[in-house]
């Protein structure tokens, strides 16, 4: 009997021993894995997501609690690329001198770039003629007063006020075509090689693109048009003459080839605005730009490398009569220039409102009533059938440039 309590005893012991052993282990791993979830800070004890679901809501949302400790996340960077394929296509008009110099079209300007209609206005600072349609500072010519429009200062605090309203202002300046400043100082005009001043067919005098002076005076004129307001400098007609034999002029500089010279100047003209400050070509027609004059090519200036200058202009403005055509104008540059920034100008309202990239509108003839088309008191159809550009037109518009 005894012996058999003594054993009885014996198992019994054995048996809460090995219970309070499983018992303590349990309590020991338990802890364990609750620490493991836990994270400790100043505010307390906080549970650790470690599989990236915690628990639902309790309503059965389906979306995971939200652990104010996860890292978070942010939306991915787009790429300055993708931005820029989606930035708004620039929309912009050409107009003149005379009708920015009036403050009620500046104020409908402003409405218009509020409005999103346009947001960029390209004006007019040098002519054709060499006329000037605001101040400018310059040692080539004595008295630079007699050439530049009554309107200067007007258009100038137009052109502040555009600027200061967040309106992208373009001042264009014509560039060797000038009868004007050549008239002043002979010395910027190409020469005879027999002597005086070189014309071309239409007896007009150009300035000597080889000459650095010459090219001082358009730096000059491009500065000021930047100090004025300008954003941007848009060189229209920066090239060799169009018309007129070219193997009779005595050049200041022999050209060997007409790209290399034009690049030169061009840089010259952009160290001259400064840093920040874009500067642009355009001509009067898509083969002016791809094949430079090609009068010069036939007399032994041969075009040269065109693409490095197309390239180096920060945007390449050229003119077309229609949304097919402004397509095919800008295809055709890129396929000489493939990094070159190409935007059609189109003279027709009609065809620039319906064209979704990038477009000037050339309305420098017509400027009162592309104003009033915009602004939704005038037909577009109106305004594109009627004849603004005859020969009277193109006549007296030569003040308003």
């Amino acid at each position: 009997m005894n012996n058999n309590r003594k054993h009885n005893h014996s198992r019994i012991h054995r048996t809460v021993a090995a219970v309070l052993i499983v018992a303590a282990v349990v309590v020991i791993v338990g802890a364990f894995l609750v620490f493991q979830c836990l994270s400790f800070d100043e505010n307390g004890a906080h549970v650790i997501d470690r599989y990236g679901v915690l628990a639902m809501e309790a309503a059965g949302s389906g979306e995971p609690e939200k652990d104010e400790h996860m890292e978070t996340t942010t939306e991915p960077e787009i790429p300055d690329e993708e931005q820029e394929d989606n930035a708004p296509a620039v929309r912009a008009a050409m107009l003149s001198a005379n009708a920015l110099s009036d403050a009620e079209s500046v104020e409908k300007l402003e409405q218009l770039a509020k409005d999103g209609v346009l947001d960029t206005v390209i004006v007019n600072i040098k002519d054709e003629d060499g006329y000037l349609n605001i101040g400018v500072r310059t040692n080539q010519l004595d008295d630079v007063d007699t050439i530049t429009e009554d309107t200067a200062d007007e258009l100038e605090d137009s052109i502040q006020t555009l600027h200061d309203a967040g309106v992208h202002v373009v001042g264009r300046i014509y560039c060797m075509h000038d009868q004007r400043a050549t008239s002043q100082n002979t010395d910027l005009a190409m020469q005879y090689q027999a002597g005086g001043t070189w014309l071309d067919y239409d007896n007009t005098r150009w300035l000597d693109i080889t000459n650095r002076d010459a090219v001082d005076y358009i730096g000059d004129i491009a500065r000021s048009a930047v100090k004025a307001g300008c954003d941007e400098i848009l060189l229209d007609a920066f090239t060799f003459p169009l018309r007129g034999h070219m193997d009779r002029i005595d050049f200041a500089k022999e050209p060997e080839e007409q790209a290399d010279i034009l690049l030169g100047a061009f840089e010259d003209i952009k160290d001259a605005v400064g840093e920040g400050i874009s500067v642009s070509l355009t001509a009067g027609s898509v083969n002016a730009l791809t094949e430079l004059s090609a009068m010069a090519t036939d007399d032994g200036i041969p075009t040269g490398n065109v693409e490095d200058l197309l390239t180096a202009a920060d945007r390449v403005l050229v003119p077309a009569d229609s949304v097919e055509e402004a397509a095919e104008a800008v295809e055709s540059v890129q396929k000489l220039a493939k990094d070159a920034v190409v935007i059609p100008i189109l003279d027709n309202i009609s065809a620039w409102m319906e064209y979704t990239g990038d477009a000037v509108l050339e309305a420098v003839y017509n400027t009162e009533d592309v104003l009033a088309v915009l602004n939704g008191e005038k037909s577009a159809d109106a305004i594109d059938d009627d004849d603004t550009y005859d020969d009277d037109s193109d006549e007296d518009s030569d003040d308003e440039w």
